[in-house]
């Protein structure tokens, strides 16, 4: 297992400023997702840890390895970096195997003993009898199996996945990404993707980094960068949430203001509503008074949004109910 260390790392490409003084430790072992929107510097992030773009300056370590510093930068064959990247990049021209062998040079790896890790591999992604099939002939999910297992078997310090499962349809993507993941902690490799997909970053990582104009802005576990954001931009790109500016009633008692307005004084703050917080009743009585302005329904819960009657704010609330909304 190898850790990672990151600091103050700064890309360019080109006159633009891509990565910008990122920091950021990863423990050895871990699976960390890389959460953000399109443009912040995910994938930048991830060649600049494989060496395939020279930084501007800070430093990269991987365990006590130094490979990036100033004048010093470590070539990407001699990282040991598992690189799997989207839509899975199989060379048409070679098999299967042939594609997972690849990365095993004939110098370091006789030709009996590249024929054993590769017949490992294709058990290890439950395609032991696909060895000789060309990539063409592979479903989607099949060819990112394949990707990832020509990633692995160089026995890899850090593996890094590129948003390996956005080309899949939903149902394949879930059962996909749960067998990844659970083949890299299998494997206690230390793993670091990339996603904008906040569902996919939260299901399968045990840490997420959160990724804002070439910085990381949060880093915690699922539940903590879901539960207790730093900002407001952390709690919108972890799931569904309205955010409000609020003023200090009281110890821990905030009220919120007027939607729009800004609060000023001290003694004001911002809270933050996910629709699983918020409960509906049909005693006028009970809350604040709304009518069900729309209902997206999902089979196992549905999202009801609100528009608040007589309330200081303007705009509208989601609830997320289980079971049928009727």
């Amino acid at each position: 297992m190898t850790s990672l260390e990151v600091n103050s790392l700064t890309v360019h490409l080109g006159s633009r400023k891509v990565l910008d003084d990122l920091s950021i430790t990863i423990a050895a072992g871990t699976f960390t997702a890389i959460l953000g929107p399109s443009g912040c510097g995910k994938t930048t992030l991830l060649r600049a840890l494989a060496g395939l773009v020279p930084p501007t300056s800070g430093t990269i370590r991987f365990g006590k390895q130094l490979v990036s510093v100033s004048s010093l930068v470590l070539p990407p064959h001699k990282r040991r970096i598992g690189y799997v990247p989207q839509e899975a990049a199989l060379f048409p021209h070679l098999s299967v195997a042939e594609n997972i062998a690849f990365a095993l040079d004939k110098e370091n790896y006789t030709k009996d003993r590249r024929r054993v890790i590769v017949a490992e591999m294709l058990e290890s992604i439950g395609l032991s009898h696909f060895g000789h099939r060309m990539p063409g002939e592979l479903s989607g999910g099949q060819q990112t199996r394949v990707a990832l297992a020509r990633a692995l078997a160089i026995e890899p310090k850090i593996v890094l996945l590129d948003e390996p499962f956005s080309a899949l349809d939903a149902a394949l993507r879930n059962e996909l990404r749960e067998e990844v993941s659970t083949l890299l902690k299998k494997r206690e490799t230390t793993a670091l993707m990339v996603t904008h997909d906040r569902e996919e970053a939260l299901v399968t990582a045990d840490m997420i980094a959160l990724m804002r104009e070439g910085r990381i802005v949060q880093h915690g576990t699922p539940a903590e960068v879901y539960f207790s954001p730093t900002t407001p931009y952390a709690a919108v790109s972890t799931g569904d949430a309205l955010v409000l500016p609020a003023k200090r009633a009281g110890e821990n008692i905030f009220h919120p203001l007027t939607s729009g307005v800004s609060p000023e004084s001290s003694e004001s703050g911002t809270i933050v509503f996910r629709p699983e917080e918020i409960s509906g009743s049909r005693d006028p009585d009970s809350g604040q008074r709304a009518i069900v302005t729309k209902i997206e329904y999902y089979g196992h819960d549905a999202v009801v949004e609100f528009g608040l009657i007589e309330s200081a704010y303007l705009g509208t609330l989601k609830a997320r109910i289980s079971g049928n909304t009727e």
